[in-house]
């Protein structure tokens, strides 16, 4: 087994390899590979495939899937691997229009959210509310950060930070989620509550964290979530502020948002609009 899993993470980035390593076990379970002498390579490919299929959740199956095409040839099973791939995206498609028809109707407006953020008095909250939404960040963008009372020659490169330079604060980020395609990432915010908040954090010390835990330490990847849950205006998530943004975006008809939001994020305007806009229901036209 572990030799296995060893074909399959080798090479990969450690945050890819814990979620490939997870996605192994996943399908050894749904296998019922209890015995860890027995690989899965020795499982028939139509036995492992029907298992990936039977998966309810298609972003589940998925990810079961592609280790599957790690393990078994795909030249020599093209036909089985491209009917399995089409019938998962069909029904990750299915539940995206379902979401998206869901989301138009409910979704705050930009300009909603624009205004709760404009009104939060609570100094964790604006701040994280800002930069989800104006920087266009994830969870663990904010959630890993430090406030800095003076820039500094050096950071910590495993955190990201929020720097006093004059009247503005600069937003640097290390770690986020295609940190290592895109790199180092830097904003400055040129906002007076911004800027008044993070200074009241502060108080009388040089560097604070801006999300810890009871003890003091960092957040555990793992439990990012939780904590920024309650942290949110409207109580809305990461995923419903970037579908927001992009929604403004495609209702401005501007390019030029649409070039910053995927700047800011890290993320190829393609997989923005497959992903995030609300409006993505219909297939394109072929009638011209």
């Amino acid at each position: 087994m572990e030799k296995e899993k060893q074909i399959i993470i080798n090479g990969l980035g450690e945050s890819t390899a814990k979620s490939y390593a997870g996605s192994y076990m996943r399908l050894r379970r749904l296998l019922n590979l209890t015995d860890k002498r027995k690989p899965i390579r020795n499982t028939p490919l139509n036995e492992v495939l029907g298992a990936v299929l039977a998966v309810e959740n298609p972003s589940t199956s998925y990810s079961v899937f592609v280790i599957t095409k790690k393990l078994f040839d795909y030249e020599r099973n093209k036909k089985q691997f491209d009917d399995a791939d089409m019938l998962i995206k069909e029904r990750k498609r299915t539940i995206q229009v379902e979401k998206n028809i869901n989301l138009k109707q409910t979704l705050p407006t930009y300009l909603n959210i624009e205004s709760a953020i404009k009104k939060e008095t609570d100094p964790v909250t604006y701040i994280t509310s800002y930069i989800m939404f104006y920087c266009n960040t994830r969870n663990m963008d904010i959630a890993l950060a430090d406030l800095h009372a003076s820039k500094k020659s050096d950071y910590d490169k495993d955190r990201n930070h929020l720097v006093i330079d004059g009247k503005n604060v600069l937003f640097i980020r290390n770690v986020y989620k295609t940190s290592k395609k895109y790199g180092v990432k830097e904003n400055i915010i040129q906002n007076k509550k911004f800027y008044q908040f993070v200074k009241e954090l502060l108080g009388n010390d040089d560097i604070v964290k801006l999300y810890s835990r009871k003890d003091g330490t960092n957040l555990t990847k793992s439990s990012i979530a939780s904590y920024l849950k309650h942290k949110v205006v409207l109580n809305l998530n990461e995923g419903l502020i970037i579908k927001a943004v992009i929604q403004y975006a495609n209702e401005k008809g501007s390019y030029d948002m649409l070039r910053t939001i995927s700047q800011n994020r890290g993320t190829g305007v393609n997989i923005l609009l497959s992903e995030y806009d609300v409006s993505n229901i219909k297939p394109p036209t072929l009638i011209i």
